[in-house]
């Protein structure tokens, strides 16, 4: 490609995130500040958001699909923040636990943390993700609903379902032991 097309697709990709940018944002920021309820963070992610967005532009394809996509990007991009400061706490709480615990306390929380992880970790992703949107995000099943688009009672069969699923994962580790 000559650079003269090179130029020409690269102002194309930069009109079509501007265009973007104006549809999504505010879509884009309150749905992600539902799921954190915190602004700072949620500017934060809409930001990574259309940055990510920004480096993939070629990649999008089906021009219906625009919202989807970015709703996918944000809601991944809050998870991983998520994740991320679950570890910076972690590292925060083991310092501050073993200052406070006994060694074999602390070797015990650990050892169930791990059980509880790898049990979690073997349920169906979308099992996974409604406990953890649920108990760790606390989103309400009415946020839930809106966020997977679909009806409050069926969110708490969902939940249901997933506290059955894990609650047997559980106890067939404990069952084996």
């Amino acid at each position: 490609m000559t650079s003269s097309g090179t130029y020409t697709k690269h102002r194309a990709n930069e009109e079509l995130f501007n265009q973007l940018f104006r549809t999504y944002y505010k879509q884009t920021y309150y749905s992600v500040y539902r799921m954190l309820r915190d602004r700072g963070l949620a500017q934060d992610v809409v930001q990574e958001t259309f940055l990510k967005a920004y480096r993939h532009m070629d990649t999008l394809q089906q021009e219906g699909r625009r919202g989807a996509w970015l709703k996918a990007i944000s809601k991944n991009t809050a998870i991983d923040l998520y994740r991320k400061r679950l570890r910076t706490m972690d590292v925060l709480d083991d310092a501050v636990l073993l200052r406070t615990r006994s060694v074999e306390d602390e070797v015990q929380r650990r050892a169930d943390v791990k059980v509880i992880r790898n049990r979690l970790m073997k349920l169906a992703p979308l099992y996974r993700q409604t406990l953890l949107l649920v108990y760790e995000y606390g989103m309400t099943y009415e946020q839930l609903a809106s966020y997977h688009k679909t009806s409050v009672s069926a969110v708490k069969s969902r939940i249901h379902r997933a506290k059955l699923k894990f609650r047997s994962l559980i106890l067939e580790g404990v069952v084996s032991c």
